[in-house]
């Protein structure tokens, strides 16, 4: 049943991302209100380890299901939410939303949705949330702004940045 869900919940990701219209929507998002920018006006908080605005809301937004069965960053619909652990996530449709509830630890953001280089670095930084990478089946997020893109330095020793992070996220999340 989970592999029906993953395969209906990659189908639909894929379907939504081909609409002209939301990529299109989600570029003019993107490039109005990316970088350091948008995150200087966001209020961060520390809640059960996870990088959450103060509303509450995760990834800003953004469907975590979408980001492992498309290898894309998509806006959800707050029609499509669910709790998790404290914490709301949207998802781009009910079907996708269902298949996150069956298996949430798969789609839950690495070192509770902070910058995968912070956590390497022993630190928790803020993220853009269509800065990412899927490494093995974890989505890592990861800062960007005008002089920062957090993958580029990650890519340049991923195995061992990874082992850092897995190692600091016990001290850090809390």
């Amino acid at each position: 049943m989970k592999n029906l869900l993953s395969t209906l919940a990659l189908l639909i990701c894929v379907a939504l991302l081909t609409q002209p219209s939301l990529v299109n929507a989600q570029s003019k998002e993107k490039s109005a209100g990316s970088g350091s920018t948008s995150m200087v006006k966001m209020s961060r908080a520390f809640a059960n380890g996870n990088n959450v605005p103060s509303t509450g809301l995760a990834l800003e937004g953004y469907c975590p299901v979408c980001y492992i069965a498309a290898n894309k960053a998509a806006k959800g619909d707050p029609q499509f939410s669910h709790d998790y652990k404290g914490v709301t996530y949207w998802f781009v449709s009910a079907a996708v939303r269902d298949t996150f509830i069956a298996d949430p630890e798969k789609y839950v953001p690495a070192y509770g949705g902070w910058c995968a280089l912070g956590a390497a670095m022993g630190q928790r930084f803020p993220v853009d949330p269509t800065n990412f990478k899927v490494v093995d089946g974890r989505i890592m997020l990861f800062l960007k702004n005008k002089t920062v893109d957090g993958v580029e330095i990650w890519n340049k020793d991923e195995a061992n940045n990874l082992n850092k992070a897995d190692e600091n996220w016990k001290k850090l999340k809390g």
